[in-house]
């Protein structure tokens, strides 16, 4: 019995803690930031960690021309064989219950879809805001009467 435990944690760790997702894009070749702004890559992107159960992380995901996207990827994908090892050894050896923590993946893929940016001519962001600010003193003139 001892051998099975040995050999079944000995699959277990060689398995790894890591997790590997591809964020993928269409059209492909944005480029792929941290929250922070980091700029990580161009998609198809390729993220590795060895993060624990239920970890979610998010990225930016842009293309010149295109509106920027955001994509959140979570370690909720439950590993049959990490939960198995982790399980069976920990009846036999309880510290092996521990592999639980890292019995997780993420999905395969995330795909985001880019839509294209809407055009704006020069000065067209700034008449809305010209426009409230004229029509707020009025209402007040208004109400004063």
């Amino acid at each position: 019995m001892l051998r099975l435990t040995s050999a079944l944690l000995l699959v277990v760790i060689t398995t790894g803690c890591a997790s590997t997702t591809v964020i993928r894009s269409d059209p492909s070749g944005a480029t792929v930031r941290s929250r922070s702004g980091e700029v990580l890559g161009k998609t198809p992107y390729e993220h590795s960690d060895s993060a624990m159960v239920n970890h979610s992380e998010s990225f930016v995901v842009e293309l010149e021309g295109y509106e920027t996207e955001y994509v959140t990827i979570k370690r909720d994908q439950w590993n049959g064989l990490r939960t198995a090892g982790g399980v069976i050894g920990g009846l036999f050896m309880p510290p092996v219950f521990a592999i639980l923590l890292w019995a997780t993946d993420y999905k395969e893929a995330y795909q985001v879809e880019l839509r294209e940016a809407p055009e704006q001519q020069e000065g067209e962001a700034l008449q809305p805001v010209r426009a409230s600010r004229r029509a707020a003193p009025e209402r007040q003139r208004s109400s004063r009467r």
